[in-house]
């Protein structure tokens, strides 16, 4: 058995809070920024954020091709690692101080361009990292456990950049009565997680470092990285019925999710009338639901099979995520200030997040029992393509997410750069409805969903074939139990949304 220390677990697993950084930064400051802040056309700002996250999945396995052939004293992963850490710091600082005076054009361009720097310079980073965790033991329960200190401190990191940036950079005072509202405070925001980004990564490095001569090292004969084999591969996997029914309705349900979290910060500032004090309170509904998901999902797993438990989540979550809405545009929610309010809120996030969260962690397993399936009728292991592709569906999720939010709020001309007070009452029911109306891509995703093949005795069966084989030819496979994605909601923490 491959036993790690603790602190080596705790040095690993630190390293995922830069990635939470950047995930917080996106969803829930910089696009709220650049709209209702700086000005920016939603439309404008969405499509950047888009044209981005296409940037970085392209790069994605660009990075993990570099990373496996890699020759070095340091290793394979290690020099990547170190070296991303402080372009990543300076690019997400610039990021967030554009020069005034640009423009609409000037300003996408900034936005789209830093964007684009900001997540090449995470995909060097965090690809080599996630490639690290899988290397660090081959020993089944172990990898769990370096996983679940990976994600638990993920969680802690995302939940606590929240808590700590809306009191410190985004306090209320006579000139802005939200905070959020500030453009001095983002600035002081972007130099907080650069720092916190380049000392997490250089501490994951440098407590992992003591593991380098056991790990593997790169082969001898490499072969070269190729598009055209990548495309080939994912060309295979869509012949599987499964693997569409997976892939396009994870992608349609996370657009749906994406829509809500990106509109998260205009719902709570606007429609709800949240401040800066109350905010702190619904980072935590997320945190909450993954957790509660996390330790419960194999006992439903065990009663139910994946598919169906995907579409009940999808259309609980759909339901519980938006009944407030519905229920303040008919008159029939406390009002604005109302003491419940917010109370009433956090406990609806926190079902919704639970319900949510249960999905994404299905679907991932979903991926698993495809690839295993892959397996068996191909005879090639090829759990990175269809791991792979789970992480495209999300960033493409997220993306478009961010699309559909930005050009909604232009659709709807709600007002930017404006304090909540003076948006009217129309403005703030339309703001509500474009909320409501990405309901029906959760529908086309539970349609999809129904067409996965895989069941309980389907995949005991596949299982057992594969023991078989591996015994026969003295091999064994181990898929993993979490599907790691950078914008996958169920691998990292969404912002929430009401």
């Amino acid at each position: 058995m491959n036993t790690i220390s603790v602190k080596t677990k705790f040095a690993y697993g630190l390293g995922q809070v830069a990635e939470q950084v950047k995930n917080q930064g996106f969803n829930t400051f910089l696009f709220f920024y650049f709209t209702q802040v700086l000005g920016l056309s939603g439309s404008l700002a969405g499509t950047a954020v888009l044209i981005a996250l296409v940037f970085d999945a392209i790069t994605d396995p660009i990075a993990g091709s570099l990373s496996d052939n890699w020759k070095s004293s340091r290793g394979r992963r290690h020099p990547f690692m170190y070296a991303a850490a402080i372009p990543l710091g300076l690019f997400w600082y610039l990021l967030f101080i554009p020069p005034s005076g640009l423009g609409q054009t000037g300003l996408f361009l900034w936005l789209t361009s830093f964007a684009i720097l900001v997540r090449g310079a995470m995909t060097l980073y965090h690809v080599p990292h996630l490639a690290l965790g899988a290397e660090l033991s081959n020993d089944y329960i172990e990898r769990t456990s370096i996983v679940t200190w990976r994600t638990l401190l993920a969680v802690g990191g995302g939940v606590s950049v929240s808590v700590i940036s809306y009191p410190l950079f985004f306090p209320e005072g006579d000139v802005y009565a939200n905070g959020m509202l500030n453009p001095n405070g983002y600035p002081r925001f972007a130099l907080f997680g650069a720092a916190l980004m380049i000392v997490t990564i250089w501490y994951s490095a440098w407590g992992t470092r003591s593991e380098i001569p056991r790990l593997p090292k790169a082969p001898d004969h490499p072969e070269p990285f190729s598009f055209h084999r990548i495309l080939e591969e994912f060309r295979i996997a869509w012949e599987n019925v499964s693997f569409r029914s997976v892939f396009i309705g994870f992608t349609f349900f996370g657009v749906f999710i994406g829509v809500s979290t990106t509109l998260g910060t205009h719902l709570n500032v606007f429609f709800w009338s949240f401040d800066t004090n109350q905010l702190p309170v619904l980072a935590l509904p997320w945190a909450i639901g993954f957790l509660v998901a996390g330790a419960t999902v194999a006992k439903v797993h065990a009663r139910f099979d994946k598919a169906p438990v995907l579409i009940a989540a999808c259309i609980a979550s759909g339901f519980s995520g938006n009944v407030m809405i519905v229920l303040r545009l008919a008159g029939w929610f406390p009002e604005n200030g109302s003491p419940f309010l917010l109370p009433i809120v956090f406990a609806v996030l926190t079902v919704t997040a639970v319900i949510a969260a249960m999905g994404f962690i299905s679907a991932g397993s979903m991926m698993a029992d495809v690839a295993e399936q892959h397996e068996v009728r191909s005879g090639r292991a090829q759990g990175g393509i269809f791991f792979s592709s789970t992480s495209f569906s999300g960033k493409l999720a997220s993306g478009l997410g961010h699309f559909v939010a930005g050009v909604g709020l232009d659709v709807i001309a709600f007002p930017l750069q404006s304090a909540p007070e003076d948006v009217s009452a129309s403005a703030l029911a339309n703001l509500g409805l474009l909320s409501l109306a990405a309901i029906p891509l959760t529908i086309v995703g539970i349609v999809c969903f129904r067409y996965y093949k895989i069941d309980l005795a389907e995949q005991q069966r596949t299982r057992a074939i594969l023991a078989e084989r591996h015994a026969a030819d003295g091999t064994e496979t181990e898929l993993a139990s979490i599907v790691d994605g950078s914008e996958v909601p169920g691998a990292v923490v969404p912002e929430p949304s009401s």
